[in-house]
């Protein structure tokens, strides 16, 4: 029975031919302190949450050609969204990594395309760390830690030829970090956005994959954990908790009368496990038909199963799953980034930074990365038009001022939202994709690719 089972897992968890890293888990325990709102804006990042992720195969990303001459395009960084891990990239990895070897007499195949894309802390195999420490400044010191450390990111000098160091920060002795292109998807969109503007030196290119910049109050994460949203302060406290104490090793133990059982007992058997799977997942507010299909996808993956005898002297058969899925992740989000005003006070930030910047009395420093915003079908978004109006709006030619005391002040721009938002100014450009989901990157991924390698082609230059 164990060698069936075994290959009936093989069909639920199917393995793709993209590397990936793999970090050891650390457990969550329970939040007990009260909700705080605001801790992206004042808080200390805490301890660094090393990342585990998935990266496509080129070699000698380190030097200024690869294999066969090909030039290399400067890497590519991809963030997941909710519910999500960088398994969620695994095609676009794989299209990135076969388009460059493909034809060698296509001047764009030419170009090798190296990318990663991150398990953030709390998904896929990354540790959510101490929950207490989660809020945007800490993603972004986990990302900026990851990308100094790898090598498709960064080179082992710091130093001009004359021995001075590099506009990065960086000290004598620590790797210089390559501009990237960074792509977020959903909430990796507004994570992309806080690390763009804490380190805008670092950014080639800002993707943001279906994503706006309002505010969502909590009634809105329609995944949530029954009765999150209603009951008392304290019994809204006590769900809190269970969600962020989630344990992504799921043990499902089922009696059964044998020690060995059948193939078609094992079938059976199975079918009663991933019911049971998805009760745990519904007492979160998760569908119960999310389960069928993350097995199929591999976001929740079938580790294994073993047989022992209880105190009851009755056989226990355990089934073990694992969870790319965090529950905790979607509400540390939600509470962190959505129930503030993180997404248009980070956009205005951007928005200073790709004009110019003061340094002093130096007013000429610029960081003229383009901005691409993509945007699912009407039907299908996630992003609110009055939303994606007021990014216009914003990030206009950069028309955006601050006041001495560090606060926004708008001016008024007239912006022609009648446009065919083939790009407003120097910096932001639309994209919108007619018929796509939320994931544009997964829904349509022929025009989805084709804008990617454009972008990362004008990177290059």
């Amino acid at each position: 029975f164990f060698n069936s089972f075994a290959a009936l897992a093989a069909l639920l968890s199917p393995i793709f031919p993209v590397a990936l890293a793999l970090s050891p888990s650390a457990s969550t325990s329970p939040l007990s302190s009260k909700l705080s709102m605001n801790k992206h804006s004042s808080i200390s990042s805490g301890p660094i949450v090393e990342l585990t992720h998935r990266q496509n195969d080129i070699q000698n990303p380190g030097s200024s050609t690869g294999t066969g001459g090909r030039n290399i395009a400067p890497p590519t960084l991809f963030l997941h969204g909710l519910d999500s891990s960088s398994h969620t990239w695994r095609s676009t990895l794989l299209e990135l990594e076969e388009h460059t070897s493909n034809n060698p007499k296509d001047n764009e195949s030419t170009c090798a395309c190296p990318a990663v894309a991150l398990d953030l802390r709390g998904c896929g195999k990354s540790p959510l760390g101490d929950p207490e420490e989660f809020c945007p400044s800490a993603i972004v010191n986990d990302i900026h830690n990851f990308v100094s450390r790898h090598p498709y990111f960064c080179d082992d000098i710091d130093a001009d030829e004359n021995g001075n160091d590099n506009d990065n920060g960086s000290r004598n002795g620590n790797p210089i970090i390559k501009p990237f292109v960074l792509v977020g998807h959903g909430m990796g969109g507004r994570i992309a956005m806080s690390f763009a503007s804490t380190y805008p030196y670092l950014v080639k290119a800002l993707v943001i994959e279906d994503m706006d910049i309002r505010t969502r109050p909590m009634h809105m994460n329609i995944f949530q954990s029954k009765g999150g949203d209603s009951g008392s302060d304290e019994e809204k406290m006590l769900l809190r908790d269970k969600t962020i104490a989630f344990e992504r090793n799921i043990n499902i133990q089922l009696q059964s009368e044998f020690e060995t059982i059948s193939e078609q007992e094992g079938v059976k058997m199975m079918e009663r496990a991933t019911e049971a799977l998805a009760q745990i997942y519904s007492q979160e507010g998760y569908p119960s038909n999310s389960v069928g299909k993350w097995l199929k996808e591999g976001r929740v993956t079938f580790q294994g199963t073993h047989m022992h005898t209880n105190n009851e002297n009755k056989k226990m058969h355990n089934f073990q799953y694992y969870s790319e899925v965090n529950p905790a992740f979607r509400l540390l989000c939600y509470e962190q980034f959505f129930l503030t005003n993180h997404g248009e006070d980070t956009w205005r930030d951007l928005a200073v930074l790709t004009s110019t910047i003061s340094a002093g009395n130096d007013t000429n420093q610029h960081h003229d990365f383009p901005i691409h915003v993509m945007v699912a079908d009407q039907e299908k978004t996630v992003c609110d038009e009055e939303s994606i109006w007021c990014m216009k709006k914003i990030m206009k030619k950069g028309q955006i001022g601050r006041t001495g005391m560090g606060k926004h002040e708008d001016v008024d721009v007239d912006v022609d939202d009648t446009s065919t938002d083939t790009g407003l100014g120097r910096f932001m450009v639309m994209h919108r994709y007619k018929g796509a989901t939320h994931s544009i990157h997964n829904s349509a991924s022929k025009e989805f690719m084709n804008d990617l390698r454009r972008i990362i082609r004008t990177a290059s230059l």
